[in-house]
């Protein structure tokens, strides 16, 4: 009996509930079993390339002690291994009847603590970015910026957004905080991180204790086994770590603004944790700031070997781009710098000190040999007072300090005048203190006398307010045209692409520790390479042209005497990055000297940088190209030493290599060297002969006729 069309319908309606249920209940069934797919997983992210590796490991679940942690590979190789990631919020409860104030976590809300303890991972974002960009002053350009991204978004269990992001890139990885714009939530007080680096093995490290946040950042780096790291101490960065089998590491940051520099130190059981330096206002808190925040990258640079860290671009490339629109006036080069040798006892035919004519004396000699700047600070002797206006004697300001009223005798204006008439650039030295007192008024003031830069000095400090004045100092330092320098600074972090009027940072024991101490040595020389200068530029107060032998050194803070051979020092201006390298002795000690002639031609600014040879501590070779130009710079410690430099990176044809060497009779007098001029290609190497506290250079040109 055929059936109704209505019962046909009804059949065919609920045959089709019945599937769509049935494919519901098994979904369901899946949802049951099944984990969140990338979700309570290791978040892998590989370098482009394929030979650098990050994995983030998310807390198990439902454990509220558990914390996320990630590991690093290089070529397969593990060498960071269950290394802790956290961000500690404090809370403090609003009074009664009164609003959240600035700095506080919504009580409730957050609570305080490691916001990533217990978290739950809801979100991963991956991302790739392949472009170049240009600098004015660096290493290498164009600088290839070519990374793998994973952002991953986690749920605290009292409900608070946090975020990690990880990069890798094909020499490095790097890995930062976040807290995105939620609502409820304006700012956060950060009372520490939970970052630690726990290393696969017993590396060799190098390092700088500090004793306390209070620092210059100068000082002599201590090497060893991991395990004999000093507990608790703090580790100034960068930190190298050499393992045996081809494989080096260097923990750093980058992108150091609106938060506190790191440190690290060690906790045992084979790792190292971070730390920051407390508000100087509130001691319990490391970092006051609105929301959304970042934090800085914690960056780890990895390679067969130290030099090829060297070469790296990842700190730069981690900053953003350029902050200043026009930088047409914004010129790299190198300055005089009349402090080092007191202006006292120059052979000049009258009597140098610190005024109008001496200074012009100066001038002059950068505008015979091509050097574009000078420098106006004090005298360190019998006049030790800046060039502004103060009664307290040395570099410490009274309460009368001044910086826009120059002392008298200097003529600040005229020599502006003058300076500028013979294509010279004037800068001043001035203390942090009453340049933040003074900024706006001392900035249109230098612009109105036509000043182009500043060593700003003295800041000794890496906590959250002295960061973010030196932010202010770049800023305002633009908007007037003036580059900057900052001594007595942490190590950079590759702010000079946001403001490349930011031309270096000091930040290492350098040269002028020989006026009152035996230090730095050859050897100190060629550690640095393979620690501060990973971090970027580095000001060393290069150019000491009187070299005496070891066992003849004595410190003098008038016309000082350095160690290591003239190429020693020479080889500096090549293996030392930096925009603005100083020429420190008197002018008459340049004029007739041998290898002067490689100061006025060496550039300071490099489309290309590599490290052909080296070894930790004992000997570097740094080759760095500018145009069709390659200027090479190798250096040793005490031992000499023969070393055979490849020439592959040179293009297919013919060169003409001019070389500046240690002579045989150095080991008598270290100022003395040979120049020889040989033709090369790139299938050659060529014998560097280095002595003992040794140097070589060489400037490589293409041949003309090709």
């Amino acid at each position: 009996m055929r059936q109704p069309r209505c019962v046909q319908e009804m059949i065919k309606l609920t045959r089709q509930f019945l599937l769509v249920m049935s494919v519901v209940g098994i979904i369901a069934a899946m949802a049951l079993w099944a984990e969140p797919p990338d979700l309570a997983k290791p978040v892998a992210v590989l370098s482009p390339g394929g030979r650098v590796e990050i994995t983030v490991t998310p807390p198990r679940a439902g454990d509220v002690n558990s914390s996320p942690s990630f590991s690093v590979k290089f070529g397969g190789r593990e060498l960071l291994r269950e290394s802790s990631l956290g961000l500690v919020l404090l809370a403090e409860p609003p009074r009664a009847g009164s609003p959240i104030s600035s700095g506080q976590v919504p009580a409730g809300a957050t609570g305080s603590g490691d916001v990533l303890a217990g978290a739950r991972l809801i979100k991963v974002n991956r991302e790739s970015h392949d472009a170049t960009y240009r600098v004015i002053a660096g290493k290498q350009n164009p600088i290839r910026n070519h990374y793998r991204q994973a952002t991953l978004s986690f749920k605290s269990p009292k409900g608070l957004l946090a975020q990690v992001l990880v990069r890798a890139f094909e020499d490095s990885v790097a890995i930062r905080y976040a807290i995105p714009a939620q609502p409820g939530l304006t700012s956060v007080s950060i009372t520490d991180e939970r970052t630690s680096f726990r290393f696969a093995g017993n590396p060799r490290f190098h390092a700088l204790y500090r004793d306390s946040y209070t620092t210059s950042h100068e000082g002599l780096y201590t090497s060893g086994q991991f395990t004999e790291l000093v507990r608790d101490k703090l580790i100034d960065l960068p930190a190298l770590f050499e393992f045996e089998d081809g494989a080096d590491i260097a923990i750093t940051e980058a992108n150091l603004q609106h938060y506190a520099g790191m440190y690290l130190k060690s906790s045992g059981g084979g790792a190292l944790v971070a730390d920051f330096a407390p508000l100087p206002s509130d001691k319990r808190i490391k970092v006051k700031t609105p929301v959304p925040m970042v934090s800085p990258w914690r960056v780890i640079l990895v390679g067969e070997n130290a030099g090829r860290l060297l070469e790296s671009t990842t700190i730069v490339s981690l900053n953003e781009p350029s902050r200043i629109q026009d930088t047409s006036w914004i010129k790299p080069g190198k300055t005089t710098w009349h402090w080092w040798n007191g202006t006292e006892g120059e052979p000049a035919g009258f009597e140098t000190k610190l005024d109008l004519r001496t200074m012009k004396h100066y001038v002059d000699f950068c505008a015979r040999h091509g050097i574009d700047y000078h420098a106006v600070a004090s005298t360190v002797e019998s006049d030790p007072h800046p060039w502004y206006q103060q009664s307290a004697k040395g570099f410490a300001p009274g309460v009368d300090t001044d910086i826009t009223k120059p002392r008298p005798e200097i003529e600040l204006e005229e020599l502006a005048r003058y300076a500028k008439e013979k294509g010279v650039g004037l800068r001043l030295w001035v203390h942090w203190k009453p340049l933040e007192r003074q900024m706006e008024e001392a900035f249109a003031q230098y612009e109105r006398w036509g000043i182009r830069g500043l060593m700003v000095d003295f800041l000794d400090r890496d906590d959250q307010e002295m960061v973010e004045f030196s932010e202010r100092v770049l800023e305002k330092a633009a908007e007037h045209r003036l580059h900057i320098q900052f001594h007595g600074a942490w190590k950079p972090t590759g702010r000079e692409r946001a403001y490349p009027n930011l031309f270096n940072h000091e930040g290492a024991l350098n040269l002028e520790y020989l006026k009152w101490s035996n230090d730095p040595t050859p050897e100190h020389n060629v550690m640095v390479p393979f620690t501060r200068l990973l971090a970027g530029p580095m000001d060393y107060h290069l150019g000491g042209f009187r070299s005496v032998r070891r066992e003849d050194f004595k410190p003098r803070g008038v016309s000082p005497i350095v160690l290591g051979t003239r190429c020693h020092h020479l080889a500096m201006y090549v293996v030392y990055q930096n925009a603005m390298p100083q020429v420190v002795d008197y002018p008459t000690t340049y004029e007739t000297a041998p290898g002067f002639d490689f100061i006025e031609r060496v550039p300071v600014t490099w489309d290309e940088t590599r490290v052909p040879v080296s070894q930790v501590g004992d000997y570097i070779v740094v080759a760095r190209r500018n145009g069709n130009d390659w200027y090479v710079g190798a250096m040793t410690d005490w031992t000499a030493r023969a070393l055979d430099i490849p020439l592959n990176f040179l293009k297919p044809g013919s060169y003409t290599a001019e070389i500046w060497s240690d002579a045989p009779e150095t080991a008598e007098d270290p100022n003395l060297l040979k120049k020889d001029r040989i033709t090369v290609t790139p299938q050659d190497k060529i014998r560097a002969r280095l002595a003992t506290g040794g140097g070589w250079v060489a400037h490589i040109k293409p041949d003309t006729h090709q």
